[in-house]
């Protein structure tokens, strides 16, 4: 029996370019941790059967706005569509999906509300990634908001936005840790892998005649 296409992931790390993203603690850049993110998530999901695509994969060095990316996603048409952000405040891992109420498929695809036909299979990938990063003994805060480019995304969608790990009173792990990236990688991949499998198994409902 033949194998089933791998199934494809696009990744937008956020910011870029003249747009450096937040300004976080000892001089770093939002736009390169998001960058660094990516590379391991890429592998992550490698290692877990999909195929990978990127916005961008080192500092553009012209302007990347929010519309282009989503431009470059749609086209492509990919499985899911994850956008990586970075913070210094808060704690943990910060999924985000759309604030716009599902709606049934339209002929013509209005921009600004173009994630409306995709809402309940985004949902339920924030769902598993919840499960997935809980799993992973870290904190995840899951919250809905209007925002470009995600509201733009006809893919089901999610914003994964990192905050430093807090451990207790001693000094919290801030988002450069390669290991915490890695951590929160390696369960993105696995929440990525159970929502595939539970988005394409279908019942059988009969025998072809």
């Amino acid at each position: 029996m033949a194998q089933q296409p791998r199934a494809t992931i696009l990744l937008d790390p956020a910011h870029g370019g003249p747009d450096p993203g937040a300004h976080l603690p000892n001089n770093v850049l939002e736009k390169d941790v998001t960058l660094a993110f990516a590379a391991r998530l890429r592998t992550a999901l490698a290692n877990a059967n999909f195929a990978v695509i990127a916005t961008r994969d080192a500092d553009p060095s012209v302007s990347f706005p929010p519309d282009q990316r989503a431009g470059i996603a749609n086209h492509a048409r990919p499985a899911a569509c994850i956008l990586l952000h970075a913070t210094d405040s808060g704690n943990g891992v910060h999924v985000v999906t759309s604030a716009l109420s599902a709606a049934e498929p339209q002929r013509t695809i209005p921009w600004d509300t173009a994630q409306t036909a995709t809402i309940p299979q985004s949902l339920s990938l924030s769902t598993e990634l919840q499960a997935a990063i809980l799993g992973a003994k870290l904190p995840v805060l899951l919250t809905r908001a209007y925002t470009r480019p995600l509201d733009n995304l006809t893919c089901p969608a999610i914003a994964i936005e990192i905050a430093p790990l807090d451990n207790s009173g001693a000094s919290p792990t801030p988002v450069t840790n390669a290991a915490y990236q890695q951590r929160i990688a390696e369960a993105v991949a696995k929440a990525i892998a159970a929502w595939r499998d539970h988005t394409t198994a279908a019942p059988q409902t009969g025998a072809a005649q």
